[in-house]
């Protein structure tokens, strides 16, 4: 049976996330890396539909479409994009990055308990 949390432990383990997500160098981060993937498709059917420029509004449309399929992987692109700028532009800003790198590791570790623990129950019903 998993524990629920208590308000105050929710609190504790969000706190780090909000701090790392509301840090400007990050928001201005992903904010470019945000329109790199998407933000020019909207501004490209946008200025399309109004200046009446099939192709482009054509071109705009057509990537919306790709971004708002299931299961595409558009926010992973964005976060690596993100990331890379971050490290570019804010180089001095290792606090972020740091944490963003703990993060991932401890991801990667959940995941890969959880993995075993599906391919053990997997298993077990195969048999």
């Amino acid at each position: 049976m998993k524990h629920k949390l208590t308000r105050a432990e929710l609190k504790e383990k969000l706190r780090p996330w909000m701090r790392a997500l509301t840090n400007p160098h990050l928001l201005i981060s992903v904010g470019i890396a945000w329109f790199i993937t998407n933000g020019w498709a909207y501004c490209a059917t946008g200025i399309g539909w109004y200046a009446d420029i099939p192709w482009l509004l054509h071109i705009g449309t057509v990537w919306l479409g790709i971004l708002w399929m299931p299961g595409t992987p558009e926010k992973l692109f964005t976060f690596a994009i993100a990331i890379g700028i971050l490290k570019l532009l804010f180089p001095e800003d290792t606090r972020t990055l740091a944490m963003i790198h703990r993060k991932r590791l401890q991801l990667t570790e959940r995941t890969k308990v959880s993995w075993q623990k599906f391919r053990a129950r997997f298993r077990r019903k195969k048999n």
